[in-house]
């Protein structure tokens, strides 16, 4: 059975700690819940076993799962470039800056149901 918005939104809203502040499916994971980095690692994967699914499957990688291009990233990272360091080297390289695509609530449900879609199809 597939995980209603209303099971997703109490898993980010344990997950956060975040009891008061309204979180509904366009609330987005790190610039309204400031979940990030590591943090942002630890609920896809405390998504996946209290959801019972996984989100790189045989047939999809996880960039797929979740509609990333070849420089998209989810969560930023939690270290600090000082004096932009890891800016100047990825300049002078040619390496473009990574871009960090925010997940919505919404989004974090509509790849949950689909993955266990799948999930349950290929047990079938």
């Amino acid at each position: 059975m597939e995980p209603s918005l209303a099971e997703v939104i109490a898993f980010v809203r344990e997950f956060s700690g975040w009891k008061r502040k309204t979180i509904d499916e366009n609330t987005w994971l790190e610039e309204d819940l400031h979940i990030t980095g590591d943090d942002g690692v630890e609920l896809l994967e405390e998504a996946e076993k209290v959801f019972g699914v996984s989100f790189p499957t045989e047939e999809d990688d996880f960039r797929k799962v979740f509609s990333l291009k070849e420089n998209e990233y989810l969560f930023d990272s939690e270290g600090i470039d000082f004096f932009c360091i890891a800016y100047l080297c990825r300049r002078l390289r040619g390496i473009p800056s990574p871009v960090i695509r925010d997940l919505s609530v919404g989004q974090l449900h509509s790849v949950l149901v689909e993955a266990r879609n799948k999930k349950e199809a290929v047990t079938r």
